[in-house]
């Protein structure tokens, strides 16, 4: 591919109801995905995502699990009308937050049942450590330094921290809810344009979960992955990785550690990437890689108009290298 292409994949909070069903009405191979998730699961992950109800699907457990069937139907539909694996069309691949076993498993480093294994392990975990109550929030409009001095209005309170980075302005934060709603508070008055809980049920990403670290970290022992078949994004470092015993690694950190997402996506020029598509629900990605002027423009594919736009671009990129 002469065009630098990186597929992006959504964690959770991208879901909605109605997710899929579109798709899942034109496509087979979207019919063919979510049908074998269910086989894997027992879970009829399609009527959750088509119908909910609402309280079910913003489950940590089901969460992970619709986004990721959303996000590998969408990637099987390019493979089928290009006949050839994705990692052999993308250049570079990422996920924010479990989003990066959607990745992992389109880069062809883990197998689809390794990776919702791993998947409902890691929402368990999480939950089981979740034992005192917390979340998530998202603040935009103020620099880390500014942030940073809002966070002292948890004391008191709880705990809160910085869990994920995914702009120069846009912070998620994550701990219990008292401290939460404290600092989010204070963030509206000192200025911040969005300050807000998210549909998120878990302190993802922030001390809190270290116990659910340490029994994922024993749970990847027992996974097969093999080295990344094109460029894979690490949150944990922001940068490409390719060693499986890292990724591991990288994915226990995950745990107890925020994302990178500015840091990946400032990488970007120096990989001479140029377009990047979301693969999955929602258009969170999409916006965080438009406004980052980082020189990469990307689409959003999560309804039938948009996948057939992207499948349209991709038939021009691909007839370049002809």
């Amino acid at each position: 591919m002469k065009e630098k292409i990186i597929f992006v994949f959504p964690g959770q909070g991208a879901q909605y109801i109605g997710m899929a069903k579109d798709i899942f009405k034109e496509f087979a191979v979207v019919r063919y995905t979510f049908d074998e998730i269910e086989s894997i699961t027992g879970c009829n992950i399609a009527e959750m995502c088509f119908n909910g109800p609402a309280h079910k699907l913003s489950t940590a457990a089901n969460t992970s699990l619709a986004t990721f069937a959303h996000s590998i139907a969408i990637a099987r539909i390019i493979e089928t009308e290009f006949a050839m694996p994705l990692y052999k069309i993308a250049y570079a691949m990422s996920g924010h937050s479990m989003g990066q076993y959607s990745a992992l498993y389109c880069i062809d480093s883990m197998k689809i049942k390794d990776a919702i294994n791993v998947l409902a392990a890691r929402s368990t975990y999480m939950s089981m450590t979740n034992k005192d109550g917390g979340g998530m929030g998202a603040i935009v409009g103020l620099d880390q330094g500014r942030l940073e001095k809002v966070l002292l209005a948890s004391v008191g309170h709880g705990y809160v921290e910085i869990a994920n980075h995914n702009a120069r302005d846009q912070f998620i934060i994550s701990g219990q809810n008292e401290a939460l709603d404290a600092v989010l508070a204070a963030a509206r008055h000192n200025g911040a344009r969005v300050a807000k809980r998210l549909n998120i049920s878990v302190p993802a990403h922030c001390a809190l979960m270290s116990g659910a670290e340490k029994l994922l970290r024993k749970h990847l022992e027992e996974i097969e992955i093999i080295p990344p078949k094109t460029n894979w994004f690490s949150n944990q470092t922001g940068n490409v990785m390719s060693n499986p015993m890292d990724i591991k690694d990288a994915l226990a950190d995950q745990m107890t550690h925020g994302v990178r997402w500015a840091e990946i996506m400032e990488k970007f020029p120096s990989y001479n990437i140029t377009r990047a598509y979301e693969l999955g629900p929602g258009r969170t990605l999409t916006g965080l890689i438009n406004r980052a002027n980082v020189g990469c423009t990307c689409s959003n594919t999560d309804n039938f108009s948009n996948v057939k736009n992207m499948l349209n671009e991709l038939s021009v990129a691909l007839a370049r290298t002809l």
